[in-house]
């Protein structure tokens, strides 16, 4: 899920931008959005669609799409089949006539979404820009400061577990600077590269949508979507169940992984992600099931076609029990020197969690922080699912 309690993090600074509509309760509702879309031909949005806070007034509480309660007079359910949002071609942001359906990545998308952050309110796609431009920086590892990177590098134990640093460290600097000679200085550039990373559906920044928290627990889970298949056409968002008044809709950043039993079918976008991945592109832990891949030889490795060392399992957790239960691939069975290399890192990883008091003084003590209280939360949460 898109977790937006702002702990420490800081914004995207808009040169134009006029305030959001909320509701009732001082949260972001998105009227000017669902009325921009719908006044397309082509737009259209579930009345039942609501967006808001979970627990409606409360900052900390998670912004997402909702059914409306049924203290609500729109309060009916959204039916399996219907569609809960239709967005036209014109009303994303996107690689313009490059667009490929099953292309991941775009430099021009990206281009794309700093011309538009820039134009603030002039943008044509204005109530869409408007909304980027509140969002929260400093969510994701590449992002982190210095000092939160270093630590992180630490609970990872310096490469030996995922996500690696080559996946994430230098990523802006491999991906945007590198390979679409992006600039390092203009900071819209920056924000188009984070926002792009953590809320495009492969090389299309699609609004409401993109404002769908995760989930792969198949009792949460309740939507499909459907890319454009060429350039100019609509972005589909579809109940895959009933969805009652009350209820989020949700989506899964990461459907198609290894764990899961989703028909090919229904594989329209690249999400093969596992657990590590979605940390590094999206900032936050996964809740269960989760899908974990380690190699005990990652650092020892010359050859990385070689993967012989690793061992991948799916973790679930039982609703009942409360017990986590872990999966493997019978050919994916860890032998014993992988068991004991598992073994040496949990003794590792709870050795630093004794000194967690300790480094805390170090590196986030009042008035003289090293990294964001943000990090330091966020970096603890990946060490307590490992």
């Amino acid at each position: 899920m898109r977790l937006l309690t702002i702990l420490s993090l800081y914004f995207i600074q808009a040169v134009a931008s006029s305030p959001l509509p909320t509701d009732e309760h001082g949260d972001y509702n998105g009227n000017d959005l669902i009325e921009w879309i719908k006044s397309h031909p082509e737009g259209d949005i579930h009345p039942s669609l609501r967006i808001g806070r979970e627990r409606p007034g409360d900052p900390t509480s998670i912004l997402g799409l909702y059914v409306s309660s049924s203290s609500s007079p729109d309060a009916k359910p959204i039916e399996k089949g219907d569609v809960i949002a239709q967005i036209p071609w014109d009303h994303m942001i996107h690689p313009d006539g490059k667009y490929k359906k099953h292309k991941f990545f775009s430099c021009r998308a990206i281009y794309n979404i700093a011309k538009e952050l820039k134009l603030g309110d002039k943008s044509t796609r204005a109530p869409y820009v408007r909304y980027l431009l509140t969002q929260p920086r400093g969510s994701m590892p590449g992002e982190w400061t210095k000092a939160g990177q270093d630590f992180f590098s630490e609970v990872l134990g310096h490469g030996d577990l995922p996500p690696y640093e080559d996946t994430w460290r230098s990523h802006f600097e491999d991906e945007w600077m590198e390979g679409c000679h992006g600039s390092d200085d203009d900071d819209m550039e920056r924000a188009a590269f984070w926002l792009a990373s953590s809320r495009d559906e492969d090389s299309l920044m699609v609004p409401i949508y993109d404002m769908a928290n995760h989930s792969n627990d198949p009792e949460l889970l309740n939507t499909l979507s459907y890319k454009p298949d060429e350039a100019g056409d609509t972005f589909r968002f579809v109940a895959s169940k009933k969805i009652m008044p009350g209820e989020q809709i949700y989506n899964s950043y990461n459907r198609c992984n290894q764990c899961s039993n989703v028909p090919e079918k229904d594989c329209d976008t690249f999400s093969f992600y596992r657990t590590p991945d979605l940390f590094v592109h999206f900032g936050f832990v996964e809740d269960y099931p989760q899908n974990w891949e380690f190699d005990p030889a990652h650092l020892d490795s010359e050859d990385s076609s070689d993967d012989d060392t690793e061992f991948e399992f799916c973790l679930l957790k039982d609703a009942e029990s409360g017990e986590l239960d872990a999966f493997w691939d019978e050919d994916e069975l860890p032998d014993g020197a992988d068991a004991q290399w598992l073994k040496e890192q949990l003794k590792r990883l709870q050795k630093l969690s004794n000194k967690k008091e300790e480094v805390e003084k170090q590196l986030v003590q009042d008035g003289d922080e090293k990294m964001t209280r943000w990090e330091w939360e966020s970096i603890w949460r990946y060490h307590q699912a490992l």
